[in-house]
């Protein structure tokens, strides 16, 4: 699982969605952006965000996200990206991780 801290930094952000299954629930990249957009206000609109399961929203989600990932210069692996869509094991937690580190400079 994830670790005790991200747990509780995760807590802190009041997402809209509770979080019951990390892999399904950051695998259409909404919560994500709402991660983001805590930290980046002006340059996440959540209202561009859909929260929905189909691949194209899916897709639409994440493609706005690595175009901001891009633009910010926040590294996030495009494998971390990939395998949080297809749900992979493990792969949302490592981004959640990531995010984690790269949003609280914590080491």
């Amino acid at each position: 699982g994830l670790p005790r801290e991200v747990i509780k930094w995760l807590q802190s952000l009041n997402l809209t969605h509770p979080i019951r299954n990390v892999r399904r629930d950051f695998s259409n990249g909404y919560l994500v952006a709402e991660v983001f957009a805590w930290y980046y206000p002006q340059d996440i609109q959540l209202h561009s965000f859909t929260n929905g399961a189909s691949i194209q929203t899916k897709q639409g989600n994440w493609q706005q996200l690595e175009r901001f990932f891009s633009k910010e210069k926040l590294d996030i692996p495009k494998e971390y990206i990939e395998g949080t869509v297809h749900c992979k094991p493990g792969a949302a937690h490592a981004l959640l991780e990531r995010a984690y580190t790269l949003l609280t400079h914590t080491v």
